[in-house]
């Protein structure tokens, strides 16, 4: 089949928008996934390589990488094929998308995905509240407001922490691109992406989740403050601090209308912290210390002391989760043991499966987000990286299919830009 070479780079702007959207939904993830794969298989005629792009590839590629280096450290041959399962698309979306010779609409990629995402969660929103009414009903009066988010994450199937960090990193691209319409294109566009923007804002907070709104609001300052240069009218500089004014007085109006949110991000987070490690000595756990800083803590400091057991190799990708629980159980901390607790942050969650050098491969990972962002000037590159270094500070994202793809993809595409960047400076 021959197709023009405008066809081929509009269809893969659209393939790398559709999975981008589609990775918060699992089934449908892995279905495109596999269809993407073999769409690049079938054009493999347009796959270029060179030294450096072979470079990148095996950086995106080394969580994979350390799951073949360290397969004879394993116990159970089945869970350590699902690990790496998981792990591959971290080398098939590298190896298809850099190698790709034509530069990709990185911009319009990122444009559809935050609007298609923003417009889905929303139509989400608008479900549960018909419904669920009588759940909504229950937040709007105050009562469990704790899980507000996890309802609403559970009604369409999404890991509630995952979705978090898709909500944020959308909010943060409508910023942007509302900052970026400011004084260059018709006021219509401008208040329609002003909207997207408050809509993407509203999901956050009602998701109400610290890390995500702490995110949001880190990456709402990052792309305010870049390029400041550039916004040299007043009226310019006005509207925008119009986006930033009304992120806080949403913030404001929704604190008033559920105040947990106070409660949740002070006395919740920080509450019984001399109880690390002890948390069994609560009458009722799951009341007291489940949704907070203590019970992280707890974990952190069991997994350390693994950690420090088997600094070396490790104990294997498909004995570390077992391995944690059975630290619970040996020090008595039957709450944590009950609820089986993985680790909580990826990078002791490598050191304890692959020693050393897995703590290497998260902290190189992470960290190239940071160098592609700042080599080539793309904030919001930097902004995944604050996002994702977060995320992974607290869980672990890299033994999740969604946030394994999700960084695969974002990675990869922002480092193709990178590369393309680079190539016109070199003519």
């Amino acid at each position: 089949m021959i197709v023009s070479e405008r066809t081929y780079r509009f269809s893969y702007n659209a393939w790398l928008t559709i999975l981008a959207v589609s990775i918060p939904f699992r089934i449908p993830a892995t279905v495109l996934l596999v269809l993407f794969t073999a769409y690049n298989v079938f054009f493999f005629r347009e796959l270029k390589f060179t030294r450096r792009r072979l470079f990148f590839m095996l950086l995106i590629a080394a969580p994979f990488l350390l799951d073949l280096l360290f397969f004879w450290n394993i116990s159970t041959l089945t869970e350590a094929l699902k690990h790496g399962e998981k792990r591959l698309s971290l080398v098939l979306l590298p190896l298809f998308i850099l190698s790709q010779n034509h530069r990709f609409n990185t911009v319009l990629i990122l444009r559809y995905y935050a609007l298609a995402t923003t417009s889905i969660l929303v139509l989400c929103l608008v479900r549960f509240d018909i419904f669920y009414p009588e759940v909504f009903n229950k937040y709007l009066n105050g009562i469990d407001l704790w899980e507000m988010g996890y309802a609403f994450s559970r009604s369409i199937n999404i890991h509630a922490p995952a979705l978090n960090m898709h909500v944020a990193f959308v909010t943060v691209i409508n910023f942007y691109f509302f900052k970026e319409a400011l004084g260059q294109i018709r006021k219509t566009h401008v208040v329609w992406r002003f909207v997207f923007f408050v809509l993407s804002v509203v999901i956050l907070l009602y998701i109400n989740t610290r890390l995500a709104i702490a995110n949001a609001f880190i990456g709402i300052i990052l792309v305010s403050l870049a390029d400041v240069r550039k916004l040299r009218s007043k009226k310019v500089l006005k509207l925008l601090a119009v986006g930033v004014l009304g992120f806080a007085l949403l913030s404001y109006g929704f604190v008033k209308i559920f105040p947990y949110s106070i409660e949740k991000f002070s006395e919740v987070t920080f509450a019984h912290l001399d109880k690390v490690g002890k948390l069994d000595e609560f009458d009722n756990p799951e009341a007291s210390a489940y949704n907070g800083l203590v019970t992280r803590l707890s974990i952190w400091k069991s997994s350390l002391e693994l950690a420090l057991e088997h600094p070396i190799i490790g104990v294997g990708a498909a004995d570390g989760k077992q391995a944690v629980i059975d630290r619970f159980e040996e020090t008595n901390q039957h709450f944590l043991a009950k609820y089986k607790f993985p680790v909580h942050n990826q990078f002791l969650d490598f050191w304890i499966k692959f020693g050393i050098l897995g703590l290497l491969v998260v902290a190189i990972y992470i960290g190239l987000f940071a160098y592609v962002g700042w080599s080539s000037k793309q904030i919001l590159c930097v902004f995944f990286f604050v996002l994702f270094l977060s995320a992974n500070l607290v869980d672990d994202f890299l033994i999740r299919f969604d946030g394994i793809v999700f960084s695969g993809l974002w990675l990869s595409i922002f480092t193709k830009n990178a590369l393309d960047i680079r190539s016109d400076k070199l003519l």
